[in-house]
């Protein structure tokens, strides 16, 4: 397998990995968010878990498709019960997504993949919405 075919599908399951912990937390995160957050937490932390069931069906497929093997692996989840904890979390691990993503881009560039190229720039902006949206969540002082 070339060089850098296998390094993209390298970087694919680590964006994989990332992609299911991102679903362990949100739905540990609707579970145990308590208070008058749950109020709409609960429903945000769930709608979350379905964009990143999306990113991490399509990533396994993708792999596939590149000769890969999927690991479905995923990573340590951060348990936390206080809600602004949540979302500190929840919020680096967007910066970290869009940070991987970025170099998946230039990666999938590399190897002539304009597809994966475009979809991964498409996670990008999703990414980007749910990190602006925990960054206003957490810009409420009564956190």
């Amino acid at each position: 397998m070339e060089r850098n075919i296998k390094e993209l599908i390298d970087g694919l399951n680590e964006d994989l990995a990332y992609e299911l912990t991102a679903i362990h937390q949100y739905i540990y995160n609707a579970a145990v968010v308590s208070g008058l957050a749950r109020l709409t937490l609960k429903d945000f932390f769930m709608n979350e878990a379905q964009d990143e069931i999306k990113h991490a069906q399509y990533l396994a497929e993708k792999i596939a498709s590149l000769g890969g093997e999927p690991v479905v692996d995923a990573k340590p989840i951060t348990p936390q019960r206080d809600v602004k904890g949540m979302l500190q979390i929840t919020l680096q691990a967007e910066v970290d997504t869009i940070s991987r993503y970025t170099k998946r881009v230039e990666q999938a560039e590399n190897v002539n993949d304009i597809e994966l190229k475009t979809q991964l720039e498409d996670f990008i902006a999703d990414e980007t919405k749910h990190k602006e949206e925990m960054e206003r969540l957490l810009a409420d002082p009564r956190l």
